[in-house]
């Protein structure tokens, strides 16, 4: 028993499972089918290529071109995508609410649904015969209307909203873009009016490089690629306000026979002129339109035409030099006969002129970051026939980037400052135009190459140094590092030498930065108390030499300091500086009260001498 009732139960799962399974495999649920029933219509939207909508006094023929509908009647005209679009949509999954058959209409009054003189005859034209759908009278709630399918026997009651979407005027239907045209297909821009014309075109992507837009008219000069695509998304998204007359003989009504402005697309070959009028008398807030190849005139809003009134500046590129920071492997900067000259190797920043030297890379990040940013605020000149009056016949300075080998990017030529100090003036040495640029550009523009150079003063491993020399005012320290790589005091005689300090100082010594370079030289020093410096630190490694004097205070935070090759006169933080002068030997118990256990001596209870003075013998270690 138990074997068949088991045998019984798999083959009602196996049934159930194949209903299932066929069902799927169909493509349509028992819901989906359930639904379908329901519906006024048996279509697909995608389906339709042709619509008609009668109305008691109108008539609209509509037939879909590619993927586009065009209105055929009354108008040859564009038509609205969406517009058509939802009205099938819901057309589509429209449902009826009830039916009533054949048999119930026997003997009703069928001039009640108001079916034989319907208010709507749509007809939908798809890949089988034409189907034909009856919009009669509302049912007495107002909430729903009586349809049929013609040649069906049925009255269907289905939702108002049917009615509502088929009861349209003609410019419900139309498309409301003042010119069709696809943004990224442009290659030509044309901008008349009475007094000018302004002419842009993108070059030829016949090469890798990203078609650039650029100015043809009234000069040739580099387009702001930014304003120039708003432009054209500001055109492309021009919409109809209301339509006027479709009488080609109203041009001379409208003023449109000698409009405020004519906007011309092209794309490849082919053309579209956009005619701007004048705004209405009645309402400032809209201006007369219309394509110059066809007959309907409307309007659009002010606001909106007034972005094509554009002056040909407008729409030049600002960006004084358009580069790629990563192309670029070489810098010049000439300052009169003074030149720094910078290259890129392995990745890396050396100036090369005056002096071979390593660069410290954010300075000449920040510097090809200016001068890529650089920005016109004025066009001064779009022919410069007296570069004299604007300072770029003998310029102040002359900057120039080049790429791999020989490949120049830029040069550019910076002048004098307008009279009112305002601006200063630059000019791209392959370009005729003079800019006006912000003034700060020679707060950045380096005038000596120690604004680039490395702030790392001190190179190599320590372990090559072999001695240091610690001179203060009242001491000297001198130690040696043995072949057994041990430190030893050499001088003085007397006294313990602290490792521990000996190894900060060294840290420091090998992580040497200048805060900020001043100038080079050993010149007129005593104004940074580098005439008689409180310490001077000397390290051999090898057969060379270097020593560093730090001189007086510059303020809470630095101290004026003095490097010997090349002689650099500079500023490190007080917490280095601090660690530098720290005394790295210990007085003998002996000798406590005899010898002086400072190197640089307490003369003055000035902020100098407390910013170097060393700690009590007996007090802990400063961190």
């Amino acid at each position: 028993m138990k074997s068949r009732t088991t045998l019984v139960l798999v083959f009602i799962a196996l049934v159930f499972g194949g209903f299932v399974a066929l069902d799927y495999f169909r493509g349509t649920s028992t819901e989906e089918a359930q639904a379908k029933s329901r519906r006024v219509l048996d279509f697909q939207s995608k389906d339709i290529h042709a619509v008609k909508i009668e109305l008691t006094n109108h008539v609209y023929a509509l037939e879909k071109v590619g993927d586009q509908w065009q209105i055929e009647q009354p108008l040859k005209v564009h038509a609205n995508y969406s517009t058509i679009s939802s009205i099938l949509d819901e057309l589509e999954f429209a449902e009826r609410s009830r039916t009533i058959t054949g048999t119930e209409l026997k003997g009703a009054a069928s001039e009640g649904f108001g079916l034989q003189h319907p208010r709507i005859r749509l007809t939908l034209q798809g890949k089988k015969q034409p189907m034909v759908l009856l919009v009669g009278n509302e049912t007495p709630t107002k909430e729903a209307v009586y349809v049929q399918a013609q040649g069906s026997q049925n009255v269907l009651v289905a939702l108002k909203s049917i009615y509502d979407r088929l009861n349209r005027c003609l410019d419900d239907l139309r498309d409301r873009t003042a010119i069709d045209f696809l943004p990224a297909s442009a290659t030509r821009i044309e901008i008349k009016s009475a007094d000018r014309v302004i002419e842009l075109a993108k070059s030829n992507a016949a090469t890798n490089a990203e078609p650039r837009w650029a100015l043809t008219h009234p000069l040739a000069a580099r387009a702001d690629q930014r304003k120039v695509n708003e432009l054209l998304a500001d055109l492309n998204e021009l919409r109809v306000a209301d339509f006027v007359s479709e009488d080609p003989r109203d041009v001379h009504t409208y003023q449109l026979d000698e409009p405020e402005r004519e906007v011309t697309i092209w794309t490849g070959e082919s053309g579209k002129t956009l005619v701007l009028g004048r705004a209405l008398t009645n309402d400032a807030g809209k201006v007369y339109a219309k394509l110059k190849s066809a007959d309907s005139i409307y309007t659009v809003p002010s606001v909106a035409a007034q972005k094509f009134s554009v002056q040909a500046n407008d729409l030049r590129e600002p960006q004084v030099i358009a580069f790629s920071v990563d192309d670029v492997r070489a810098i010049e900067l000439l300052h009169g006969t003074d030149k720094i000259s910078l290259m890129q190797t392995n990745s890396a920043w050396t100036i090369t002129t005056p002096t071979a030297v390593a660069a410290e890379e954010t300075a000449v990040e920040q510097l090809l970051s200016h001068l890529s940013g650089l920005s016109a605020r004025q066009f001064a000149a779009d022919v410069a026939t007296d570069l004299d009056k604007y300072g770029l016949a003998a310029p102040m300075t002359t900057v120039s980037l080049r790429g791999g080998g020989t490949n120049a990017i830029a040069q550019l030529l910076v002048g004098s400052p307008d009279t009112s100090n305002t601006v200063r003036f630059v000019k791209r040495a392959d370009e005729p135009f003079v800019y006006g640029v912000d003034t700060n550009i020679i707060s950045w523009l380096p005038s000596s190459y120690l604004a680039l150079r490395s702030h790392r003063l001190t190179g190599g491993s320590l372990e090559e140094i072999t001695k240091l020399v610690v001179e203060g005012k009242a001491e000297k320290v001198v130690v040696e590092r043995g072949a057994d790589k041990k430190w030893k005091l050499v001088e003085p005689s007397q006294g313990i030498l602290d490792n521990d300090a000996l190894q900060h100082l060294l840290d420091e010594w090998g992580a040497l930065r200048a805060e900020q370079f001043i100038r080079e030289g050993r010149d007129n020093l005593a104004e940074y108390g580098l005439d008689q410096p409180e310490v001077t630190i000397t390290a051999t490694a090898g057969d060379r030499t270097y020593s560093l004097a730090l001189g007086k205070l510059q303020g809470p935070d630095s101290r004026y300091a003095l490097w010997s090759e090349p002689a650099l006169v500079f500023t490190i933080w007080t917490s280095g500086a601090n660690t530098l002068t720290r005394s790295i030997v210990t007085p003998s118990r002996q000798t406590t009260a005899t010898v002086p256990t400072t190197n640089v001596p307490p003369a003055a209870s000035s902020p100098a001498a407390e910013a170097i003075s060393p700690p009590s013998p007996n007090a802990p270690p400063k961190p």
